[in-house]
């Protein structure tokens, strides 16, 4: 007469089906990219130009799959070499002058090892500092 484990082999699949609902839940939770921070700041004035633009997410960026555009009236300031500095963020310079006005920041990112994209923007201002003493 054999004896079998009924205990172990019930409870295989189902310790499985579980490990297999935390991935997913934990992939999904993962997709959503969410801005922390930034530089400039939203809503921000500055008194000088802005060489950088660096953003904070709450998960690591894929720069492969992200975008930062620096808009002005109707114009397109490019931002290259987009990257990061190791502390989920991203970070591209800024490639012509940026004088006094009103600028605005979009961004779409998405997270290291999915394919969602998320989008964003917000506006800072470079006020005129005037001559410096």
């Amino acid at each position: 007469m054999e004896l079998v484990n009924t205990k172990l082999a019930t409870s295989t699949p189902v310790r499985l089906v579980l490990a297999l609902l935390l991935l997913m839940f934990a992939a999904i939770g993962f997709a959503d990219v969410k801005l922390l921070d930034s530089f400039p700041k939203s809503d921000s004035n500055l008194g000088e130009m802005v060489t950088d633009l660096r953003l904070w997410f709450d998960v690591e960026p894929d720069p492969a799959g992200s975008k930062i555009e620096l808009l002005k009236d109707d114009s397109r300031i490019p931002v290259l070499a987009l990257h990061s500095m190791g502390e989920n963020d991203l970070m591209g310079f800024v490639q012509q002058p940026t004088p006094p006005g009103r600028y605005r920041v979009v961004w779409q990112a998405t997270a290291v090892g999915t394919d969602t994209v998320v989008y964003g923007e917000f506006d800072f201002i470079i006020v005129n500092s005037g001559p410096k003493p």
